[in-house]
C-alpha cells in the first residue's frame, strides 16, 4: 500500500504549486484594453465690475469774454468766448470685470444746478475708444446729450462689453456758461452703474 506522509504532501503541492505559477509568468495577454476615466471640476464666479480710469476733470478758473452772452468750453479742446485752461480728456470708463454690463449714467446737478445763470447748458456725449465697446442704447455715441439726473439716468451701452480689446469709453462734457453764471466754485459728481447681463 502507498502511503504519503503529510509533510511529503506538502511539499509535493509546493512544488506543483510553484510549478503553474512558473508556467503562468510565462505566458502574457497582448492586445489588452484599459479604460480610465478622471474629473476635475471649477467654478468661475461673474464679476460685473466698471471702473473710471480717468476721474478727474479740471476747468480751472475763467470768464465769459466782456460782451458775450455765454461761453463755450469741452474736453474736445475748445474754448469760445472764454478764457478757461484748454482740456482735451474726458473721464474714461473701463469694464474690467469678466461679464457685459448694461451701463447707465447720471449727474448729480442740472445745469442750471451745475452752474446757474440765463440759459446754461450742461452736456455729454460718449465714444468708443475701442471699437465695439459700447452697443449704443438710449444714447446715440457720439452725439452731444443734456446730463440727466434723475433715477439710474440715461441708459449709454446694451450692452458695455469687458473683451480685453473693447472695454473702454470715453465721456466727454460740454458746457454754456452764461454771462450771469453764478460767480465762484462749483462740482459735480458722474455716477456710472454697471448691471450684469
Amino acid at each position: 500500500m502507498f502511503k504519503i506522509n503529510l509533510l511529503d504532501l506538502i511539499g509535493y503541492l509546493a512544488i506543483i504549486v510553484i510549478i503553474i505559477s512558473l508556467l503562468s509568468l510565462g505566458i502574457q495577454l497582448t492586445g489588452k484594453v484599459t479604460d480610465s476615466t478622471s474629473r476635475i471640476n471649477i467654478t468661475i464666479s461673474g464679476m460685473a465690475t466698471i471702473n473710471f480710469s480717468i476721474d478727474n476733470i479740471n476747468f480751472g478758473s475763467g470768464s465769459v469774454n466782456i460782451g458775450s452772452n455765454n461761453a463755450t468750453i469741452d474736453t474736445l479742446g475748445n474754448v469760445i468766448n472764454g478764457n478757461w485752461s484748454l482740456v482735451t480728456q474726458g473721464f474714461v470708463l473701463e469694464n474690467i470685470g469678466n461679464k457685459n454690463v448694461t451701463l447707465n449714467l447720471k449727474s448729480g446737478k442740472t445745469a442750471a444746478g451745475f452752474l446757474g445763470g440765463t440759459g446754461p447748458s450742461y452736456q455729454y456725449n460718449i465714444t468708443n475708444i475701442e471699437a465695439g465697446s459700447c452697443t449704443e442704447a438710449e444714447a446715440t455715441l457720439g452725439a452731444w446729450r443734456d446730463v440727466n439726473t434723475g433715477g439710474d439716468g440715461d441708459l449709454i451701452c446694451n450692452p458695455f462689453k469687458f473683451s480685453e480689446s473693447a472695454n473702454s469709453i470715453k465721456i466727454d462734457l460740454k458746457l454754456v456758461i452764461p454771462s450771469d453764471a453764478r460767480v465762484g466754485s462749483s462740482s459735480d459728481v458722474f455716477t456710472a452703474t454697471g448691471t450684469a447681463v
